[in-house]
Protein backbone atom coordinates (compact mmCIF):
# COMPACT_ATOMS: atom_id res chain seq x y z
CA UNK A 1 0.00 0.00 0.00
CA UNK A 2 3.04 1.96 0.89
CA UNK A 3 4.39 1.11 -2.18
CA UNK A 4 1.91 2.10 -4.27
CA UNK A 5 1.65 5.54 -3.07
CA UNK A 6 3.77 7.12 -3.92
CA UNK A 7 2.81 5.53 -7.57
CA UNK A 8 -0.67 6.88 -7.33
CA UNK A 9 0.75 11.04 -6.37
CA UNK A 10 2.89 10.21 -8.94
CA UNK A 11 0.18 9.11 -11.48
CA UNK A 12 -1.80 11.87 -10.30
CA UNK A 13 1.05 14.87 -10.77
CA UNK A 14 1.77 13.40 -14.26
CA UNK A 15 -1.66 13.86 -14.84
CA UNK A 16 -1.92 17.17 -13.25
CA UNK A 17 1.01 18.15 -15.48
CA UNK A 18 -0.74 16.55 -18.75
CA UNK A 19 -3.98 17.66 -18.59
CA UNK A 20 -3.86 21.88 -18.63
CA UNK A 21 -1.50 21.44 -21.88
CA UNK A 22 -3.97 19.01 -23.47
CA UNK A 23 -7.04 21.46 -21.88
CA UNK A 24 -5.14 24.33 -24.36
CA UNK A 25 -5.20 22.38 -26.88
CA UNK A 26 -8.50 21.56 -26.93
CA UNK A 27 -9.64 25.11 -26.35
CA UNK A 28 -7.35 25.92 -29.09
CA UNK A 29 -9.10 23.58 -31.57
CA UNK A 30 -12.67 25.03 -30.56
CA UNK A 31 -11.66 28.48 -30.82
CA UNK A 32 -10.20 28.08 -33.98
CA UNK A 33 -13.38 27.47 -35.68
CA UNK A 34 -15.09 30.78 -33.92
CA UNK A 35 -11.85 32.99 -34.78
CA UNK A 36 -12.42 31.60 -38.37
CA UNK A 37 -16.30 33.11 -38.23
CA UNK A 38 -15.28 36.12 -36.74
CA UNK A 39 -12.84 36.63 -39.70
CA UNK A 40 -15.66 35.76 -42.33
CA UNK A 41 -17.94 37.92 -40.51
CA UNK A 42 -15.34 40.75 -40.40
CA UNK A 43 -14.84 40.36 -44.01
CA UNK A 44 -18.44 40.17 -45.22
CA UNK A 45 -18.70 43.41 -43.25
CA UNK A 46 -15.70 45.09 -44.83
CA UNK A 47 -16.96 44.26 -48.07
CA UNK A 48 -20.48 45.27 -47.31
CA UNK A 49 -19.29 49.00 -46.21
CA UNK A 50 -16.90 48.82 -49.78
CA UNK A 51 -19.87 48.12 -51.75
CA UNK A 52 -21.92 50.74 -50.02
CA UNK A 53 -20.30 53.30 -51.79
CA UNK A 54 -22.30 54.86 -54.41
CA UNK A 55 -21.04 56.65 -57.67
CA UNK A 56 -22.96 59.53 -58.69
CA UNK A 57 -22.61 61.59 -61.85
CA UNK A 58 -24.26 65.08 -61.82
CA UNK A 59 -24.07 68.12 -64.08
CA UNK A 60 -21.23 70.92 -62.40
CA UNK A 61 -24.02 73.91 -62.19
CA UNK A 62 -25.51 71.78 -59.36
CA UNK A 63 -22.55 71.00 -57.71
CA UNK A 64 -23.45 73.00 -54.50
CA UNK A 65 -26.99 71.91 -54.19
CA UNK A 66 -25.79 68.32 -54.74
CA UNK A 67 -22.90 68.34 -52.27
CA UNK A 68 -25.75 69.85 -49.61
CA UNK A 69 -28.25 66.80 -50.25
CA UNK A 70 -25.31 64.45 -50.38
CA UNK A 71 -24.16 65.40 -47.13
CA UNK A 72 -27.70 65.17 -45.76
CA UNK A 73 -28.20 61.67 -47.23
CA UNK A 74 -24.64 60.04 -45.92
CA UNK A 75 -25.51 61.78 -42.40
CA UNK A 76 -28.79 59.43 -42.28
CA UNK A 77 -27.97 56.26 -43.73
CA UNK A 78 -24.98 54.08 -44.18
CA UNK A 79 -24.10 54.93 -47.92
CA UNK A 80 -21.47 56.69 -48.96
CA UNK A 81 -21.01 58.66 -52.32
CA UNK A 82 -18.50 59.48 -54.74
CA UNK A 83 -19.67 62.26 -57.21
CA UNK A 84 -18.37 63.13 -60.23
CA UNK A 85 -19.45 66.36 -62.01
CA UNK A 86 -18.98 67.60 -65.50
CA UNK A 87 -21.07 69.93 -67.96
CA UNK A 88 -24.85 69.48 -68.21
CA UNK A 89 -23.91 68.67 -71.77
CA UNK A 90 -21.11 66.37 -70.98
CA UNK A 91 -22.73 64.67 -68.26
CA UNK A 92 -25.39 63.13 -70.76
CA UNK A 93 -22.95 62.59 -73.76
CA UNK A 94 -20.77 60.73 -71.21
CA UNK A 95 -24.08 58.17 -70.49
CA UNK A 96 -24.78 58.09 -74.44
CA UNK A 97 -21.07 56.88 -74.82
CA UNK A 98 -21.90 53.88 -72.42
CA UNK A 99 -20.02 55.54 -69.68
CA UNK A 100 -22.42 56.05 -66.47
CA UNK A 101 -21.95 55.23 -63.08
CA UNK A 102 -23.98 53.58 -60.49
CA UNK A 103 -26.60 56.84 -60.47
CA UNK A 104 -26.71 59.37 -63.08
CA UNK A 105 -28.42 62.77 -63.25
CA UNK A 106 -28.76 63.94 -66.82
CA UNK A 107 -30.80 67.19 -68.16
CA UNK A 108 -33.54 66.71 -70.61
CA UNK A 109 -33.34 65.81 -73.86
CA UNK A 110 -31.75 62.35 -73.64
CA UNK A 111 -32.49 59.97 -76.00
CA UNK A 112 -28.82 58.93 -77.02
CA UNK A 113 -28.65 58.02 -72.89
CA UNK A 114 -31.65 55.71 -72.84
CA UNK A 115 -30.40 54.49 -76.24
CA UNK A 116 -27.01 53.58 -75.14
CA UNK A 117 -28.11 50.49 -72.79
CA UNK A 118 -26.22 52.24 -69.71
CA UNK A 119 -28.40 53.39 -67.87
CA UNK A 120 -32.37 51.61 -66.93
CA UNK A 121 -35.06 53.60 -68.41
CA UNK A 122 -37.70 52.04 -65.56
CA UNK A 123 -35.61 53.66 -62.85
CA UNK A 124 -36.61 56.98 -64.45
CA UNK A 125 -36.80 59.51 -61.53
CA UNK A 126 -37.51 63.07 -61.75
CA UNK A 127 -35.12 64.84 -59.28
CA UNK A 128 -35.63 69.00 -60.35
CA UNK A 129 -35.62 71.47 -63.07
CA UNK A 130 -33.56 74.21 -63.76
CA UNK A 131 -35.68 77.25 -64.67
CA UNK A 132 -34.86 80.11 -66.78
CA UNK A 133 -34.81 83.78 -65.46
CA UNK A 134 -34.25 87.22 -67.00
CA UNK A 135 -32.42 90.08 -64.49
CA UNK A 136 -31.09 93.79 -65.12
CA UNK A 137 -28.18 95.56 -63.75
CA UNK A 138 -28.68 97.01 -60.29
CA UNK A 139 -30.90 99.39 -59.66
CA UNK A 140 -32.85 99.31 -63.67
CA UNK A 141 -36.17 99.54 -64.07
CA UNK A 142 -37.63 95.83 -64.60
CA UNK A 143 -39.65 94.95 -67.91
CA UNK A 144 -43.11 93.16 -67.33
CA UNK A 145 -42.13 89.24 -67.95
CA UNK A 146 -45.51 88.24 -66.78
CA UNK A 147 -46.87 86.95 -70.16
CA UNK A 148 -45.08 86.05 -73.53
CA UNK A 149 -46.33 89.04 -74.94
CA UNK A 150 -44.74 91.12 -72.18
CA UNK A 151 -41.24 89.17 -72.71
CA UNK A 152 -41.34 89.65 -76.43
CA UNK A 153 -41.82 93.34 -75.72
CA UNK A 154 -39.39 93.58 -73.01
CA UNK A 155 -36.55 91.87 -75.43
CA UNK A 156 -37.14 93.89 -78.56
CA UNK A 157 -36.84 96.58 -76.54
CA UNK A 158 -33.34 96.21 -74.35
CA UNK A 159 -30.73 97.88 -75.67
CA UNK A 160 -28.54 94.25 -75.66
CA UNK A 161 -28.91 90.55 -74.57
CA UNK A 162 -26.61 88.09 -73.02
CA UNK A 163 -27.06 84.86 -72.46
CA UNK A 164 -25.04 81.59 -72.85
CA UNK A 165 -24.52 79.52 -75.78
CA UNK A 166 -27.23 76.73 -76.20
CA UNK A 167 -24.26 74.51 -78.17
CA UNK A 168 -22.34 73.80 -74.78
CA UNK A 169 -24.25 74.78 -72.13
CA UNK A 170 -27.37 73.62 -70.19
CA UNK A 171 -28.14 77.36 -69.42
CA UNK A 172 -28.34 77.84 -73.08
CA UNK A 173 -31.29 76.48 -73.84
CA UNK A 174 -34.09 77.91 -72.36
CA UNK A 175 -33.05 81.16 -73.35
CA UNK A 176 -32.77 80.16 -77.26
CA UNK A 177 -35.84 78.19 -76.98
CA UNK A 178 -37.91 81.12 -75.35
CA UNK A 179 -36.06 83.37 -78.34
CA UNK A 180 -37.43 80.88 -80.90
CA UNK A 181 -40.58 80.39 -79.43
CA UNK A 182 -41.39 84.09 -79.84
CA UNK A 183 -40.00 84.01 -83.25
CA UNK A 184 -37.86 86.86 -82.50
CA UNK A 185 -34.21 84.93 -83.05
CA UNK A 186 -33.25 87.14 -86.36
CA UNK A 187 -34.43 90.50 -84.71
CA UNK A 188 -32.43 90.31 -81.38
CA UNK A 189 -29.77 88.70 -83.40
CA UNK A 190 -27.22 91.59 -83.98
CA UNK A 191 -27.94 92.42 -80.17
CA UNK A 192 -27.40 89.47 -78.47
CA UNK A 193 -24.21 89.05 -76.69
CA UNK A 194 -23.81 85.08 -76.75
CA UNK A 195 -21.00 83.57 -73.89
CA UNK A 196 -19.36 80.52 -73.64
CA UNK A 197 -20.34 79.89 -70.23
CA UNK A 198 -18.47 76.88 -68.29
CA UNK A 199 -19.44 73.99 -70.77
CA UNK A 200 -17.24 76.17 -73.90
CA UNK A 201 -14.10 75.16 -71.90
CA UNK A 202 -10.91 74.73 -74.61
CA UNK A 203 -13.30 75.96 -77.15
CA UNK A 204 -11.58 79.02 -79.52
CA UNK A 205 -13.47 82.44 -78.46
CA UNK A 206 -13.96 83.56 -81.52
CA UNK A 207 -16.54 80.37 -81.42
CA UNK A 208 -18.84 83.07 -80.17
CA UNK A 209 -19.11 86.47 -79.06
CA UNK A 210 -16.92 86.75 -76.14
CA UNK A 211 -15.55 84.48 -73.08
CA UNK A 212 -16.60 87.06 -70.15
CA UNK A 213 -19.42 85.53 -68.02
CA UNK A 214 -22.99 86.71 -69.06
CA UNK A 215 -23.64 87.46 -65.17
CA UNK A 216 -20.24 89.74 -65.38
CA UNK A 217 -21.60 91.79 -68.45
CA UNK A 218 -24.90 92.45 -66.67
CA UNK A 219 -22.97 93.65 -63.24
CA UNK A 220 -20.62 96.08 -65.47
CA UNK A 221 -23.46 97.53 -67.26
CA UNK A 222 -22.89 96.37 -70.51
CA UNK A 223 -25.94 93.94 -70.81
CA UNK A 224 -29.53 95.69 -70.87
CA UNK A 225 -31.08 92.24 -69.70
CA UNK A 226 -29.41 88.77 -69.04
CA UNK A 227 -31.31 85.35 -69.24
CA UNK A 228 -29.42 82.98 -67.14
CA UNK A 229 -30.44 79.85 -64.61
CA UNK A 230 -32.14 81.36 -61.69
CA UNK A 231 -29.72 79.12 -59.65
CA UNK A 232 -26.89 80.79 -61.00
CA UNK A 233 -28.11 84.44 -59.91
CA UNK A 234 -29.14 83.78 -56.54
CA UNK A 235 -25.61 83.77 -55.43
CA UNK A 236 -25.67 87.05 -56.64
CA UNK A 237 -28.29 88.11 -56.06
CA UNK A 238 -27.09 91.47 -54.51
CA UNK A 239 -25.24 92.50 -57.68
CA UNK A 240 -27.99 92.11 -60.03
CA UNK A 241 -31.86 92.41 -59.76
CA UNK A 242 -33.13 89.17 -60.77
CA UNK A 243 -36.92 90.12 -62.43
CA UNK A 244 -38.24 86.72 -62.36
CA UNK A 245 -38.87 83.15 -64.08
CA UNK A 246 -39.78 83.75 -67.60
CA UNK A 247 -43.35 82.26 -68.97
CA UNK A 248 -43.54 78.51 -69.28
CA UNK A 249 -45.03 78.91 -72.50
CA UNK A 250 -42.18 80.14 -74.15
CA UNK A 251 -39.53 78.22 -72.07
CA UNK A 252 -40.35 75.28 -70.38
CA UNK A 253 -38.66 74.08 -67.15
CA UNK A 254 -35.12 71.77 -68.39
CA UNK A 255 -35.72 68.38 -66.17
CA UNK A 256 -33.06 67.04 -64.41
CA UNK A 257 -34.14 62.82 -64.34
CA UNK A 258 -32.00 60.46 -62.41
CA UNK A 259 -31.12 56.68 -63.55
CA UNK A 260 -29.32 53.77 -61.98
CA UNK A 261 -26.88 52.28 -64.16
CA UNK A 262 -27.23 48.84 -65.88
CA UNK A 263 -23.88 48.15 -63.98
CA UNK A 264 -24.05 49.50 -60.55
CA UNK A 265 -22.47 47.87 -57.83
CA UNK A 266 -25.51 47.69 -55.54
CA UNK A 267 -29.00 48.99 -57.41
CA UNK A 268 -30.60 48.92 -53.84
CA UNK A 269 -28.10 51.65 -52.53
CA UNK A 270 -28.48 54.03 -55.73
CA UNK A 271 -32.31 52.99 -55.34
CA UNK A 272 -31.87 54.68 -51.87
CA UNK A 273 -30.34 57.78 -53.03
CA UNK A 274 -32.22 58.39 -55.81
CA UNK A 275 -35.42 58.00 -53.75
CA UNK A 276 -33.91 60.43 -50.98
CA UNK A 277 -33.07 63.16 -53.84
CA UNK A 278 -36.92 62.63 -54.31
CA UNK A 279 -37.51 63.42 -50.93
CA UNK A 280 -38.98 66.27 -49.47
CA UNK A 281 -35.80 67.26 -47.55
CA UNK A 282 -34.02 67.26 -50.52
CA UNK A 283 -36.68 69.17 -52.45
CA UNK A 284 -36.71 71.66 -50.06
CA UNK A 285 -33.10 72.03 -50.66
CA UNK A 286 -33.40 72.34 -54.66
CA UNK A 287 -36.08 74.93 -54.31
CA UNK A 288 -34.11 76.86 -51.75
CA UNK A 289 -31.23 76.94 -54.35
CA UNK A 290 -33.39 78.10 -57.49
CA UNK A 291 -34.57 75.07 -58.92
CA UNK A 292 -38.10 74.09 -59.52
CA UNK A 293 -39.00 70.56 -56.95
CA UNK A 294 -40.54 67.69 -58.73
CA UNK A 295 -44.31 67.84 -59.06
Amino acid sequence: MLAATPGYWYTGRASAAKNPEEERMKRNRGLAPAILAVALVFGSWVSAQAQSEITLLAPRPMQKTIDKILANFQAKTSYKVKPTYDSAKYTRQTVAKGKGLDVNLIVAPFPGAIASGTIDPSSATHVTSFLTALAVPKGAPHPDISTPAAVKKALLAAKSIGFEDPDFTVAGQGPWEAITNLGIADQVATKSKITLGPGGAGVAPSATANTVGTERLLQSGDLGIALLLLSDMLPNKDKIDIVGVLPRKICAPSAVVGFIGTKASDPAAAKALLQYMASPDAQSIFKEDGYEPHS
